[in-house]
């Protein structure tokens, strides 16, 4: 992965549901909402490729 980052917009109520989950489920494990964020697209990701959609 490279080191080079963008910037996305998702609406604000998505963010403070996420931010809610990571502050009332520590053992989820994550720090941020941006580590939560990518987690979520990689596994997505991952599922699109099992069932040959990408």
């Amino acid at each position: 992965m490279s080191d080079e980052y963008v910037t996305l917009k998702i609406p604000k109520e998505l963010a403070q549901t996420i931010d809610r989950l990571i502050q009332g489920r520590k053992d989820l494990g994550f720090k941020s909402r941006a580590e939560f964020v990518k987690e979520a697209v990689r596994r997505y990701l991952l599922e699109l490729e099992k069932t040959g959609s990408v």
